[in-house]
């Protein structure tokens, strides 16, 4: 997709996040180099379909469906009203699936479905935090990981019970995930971001036999897999 296409329907898309999101809501935050950043994964490993973890309002998946009708968008959330309004969203459109569910179960529902699914894993509020059930489960795609410490105080990032979203949760997979990347926040992106609050950091990896797409790209920056303990 180009590039004018991701700013017509990402600056298109409602805001309804707003009341209840510290970023005030919007596609990904309001940060569209992250939008960027996806269309390129998109693009180079040829994802056939995007399935996000947390869909609350429904602001990133409106985005997305808009923006993929060539792709499958699956969602989901544990909160009832967040999953009817996400539906009334988007729901008339064919090739989206919103609903309600606890994410891991999400995945295990749909991770077999798809040749090269695309895994936005943001499930990060409540407290039975799911991210290394969810990891545990793939094992075929691309993936982010939302609101992860890249180690740049301009990008925020989540804590549960003392537990930091960052590098040393994917310590227990490092067999399948030897190295990641970070969105690169020293990268020249086509499109300036225009959040003015909260940025959240992103990791993002790919597990399986695929060509390493985001090795020689500016917005992505290596980092090792740590050991665990």
């Amino acid at each position: 997709m180009s590039t004018d296409n991701v700013y017509r329907h990402f600056y298109r898309t409602a805001r309804l996040g707003a009341t209840e999101l510290s970023d005030g809501g919007g596609p990904f935050g309001f940060d569209i180099t992250t939008a960027l950043e996806f269309d390129i994964l998109i693009e180079r490993y040829q994802c056939d379909a995007v399935i996000e973890t947390g869909c609350n309002m429904g602001d990133t998946t409106e985005y997305l469906a808009r923006a993929y009708p060539g792709l499958t968008i699956v969602t989901c959330d544990v909160v009832e009203r967040y999953v009817e309004t996400t539906h009334r969203r988007v729901g008339y459109m064919p090739h989206t699936v919103v609903e309600l569910a606890d994410s891991p179960d999400l995945l295990a529902k749909y991770k077999d479905q798809f040749r090269c699914p695309l895994f936005y894993l943001d499930a990060h509020w409540y407290k039975a935090w799911p991210l290394q059930r969810e990891l545990a489960l793939i094992d075929n795609g691309v993936v982010c990981i939302d609101d992860f410490n890249i180690g740049d105080p301009a990008f925020g990032f989540d804590a549960y019970d003392g537990i930091e979203c960052g590098p040393a949760i994917l310590s227990p997979f490092r067999d399948k995930i030897p190295h990641f990347y970070v969105n690169n926040s020293k990268a020249l992106h086509e499109l300036p971001c225009q959040q003015q609050g909260r940025r959240g950091g992103k990791a993002y990896f790919h597990v399986g036999p695929y060509t390493d797409h985001m090795a020689h790209h500016r917005y992505f920056e290596r980092r090792e897999t740590p050991e665990a303990g």
